[in-house]
């Protein structure tokens, strides 16, 4: 038998010849359970590293797909409510919302609306609670309005309802828009000097971009 090459190296855990044998053999229990959990150990902590850079790329990825789909119009959110209420006359008015509620992706809030920054198939969400009327006509309405850039009128949804008691209405409009620039708002009409709740617990208006689908 021929003598192992001096030159060539070990792999690592490997008895190399007798010298390694004996070193093995003359170790304590406790010297040989204390290389083992060595071994273990260091096992232990490469998985971590490779599983932690493995999250971290994870995330990264979540953080460019989150930023593309803004640039291209995919994401699109913003909700809103008006702090103060709003006493009605003759006819529909314009409620502004005036306090956002969290982040505003893909749309503008300007002077109470919120305006659609592209396009495609949108959902818009209101609410508004009317006071009480003892007398007189007592017909209540919120209108979800949809509006072109140049202010023509796309699309609308209207809740309807007769009671002198306080009453909340709320709309649920999905709609389509071709093209960036579209804005909504919300109107509210009912007998003159019937008011609108001001607050977050009482009136609100949200959109959410759905596709840039439109069909």
């Amino acid at each position: 038998m021929t003598s192992p090459d001096p030159s060539r190296p070990y792999p690592t855990g490997m008895l190399d010849g007798l010298g390694g044998i004996a070193a093995w053999a003359n170790k304590t229990r406790e010297e040989y359970e204390a290389d083992v959990l060595g071994g273990v150990t260091e096992s232990t902590k490469k998985i971590k590293l490779f599983g932690g850079g493995v999250a971290g790329t994870q995330s990264e990825l979540a953080g460019l797909q989150s930023r593309t789909q803004k640039l291209e119009g995919v994401i699109g959110y913003a909700h809103a409510y008006a702090n103060g209420g709003i006493s009605l006359s003759l006819g529909s008015v314009k409620y502004p919302m005036s306090n956002q509620i969290g982040p505003v992706v893909g749309t503008t809030m300007t002077n109470g609306a919120f305006i659609l920054g592209s396009k495609g198939l949108w959902v818009a969400d209101g609410q508004a609670t009317f006071d009480f009327l003892n007398a007189g006509v007592k017909k209540i309405s919120m209108t979800l309005k949809v509006y072109a850039p140049n202010g023509s009128e796309h699309f609308k949804r209207t809740s309807i309802f007769d009671t002198g008691e306080q009453n909340t209405r709320s709309v649920h409009m999905p709609f389509t828009v071709p093209s960036a620039g579209y804005y909504v708002e919300l109107w509210v009409n009912a007998a003159f000097g019937r008011g609108v709740f001001g607050g977050s617990e009482w009136n609100g208006l949200s959109v959410n971009k759905i596709s840039t689908e439109e069909n």
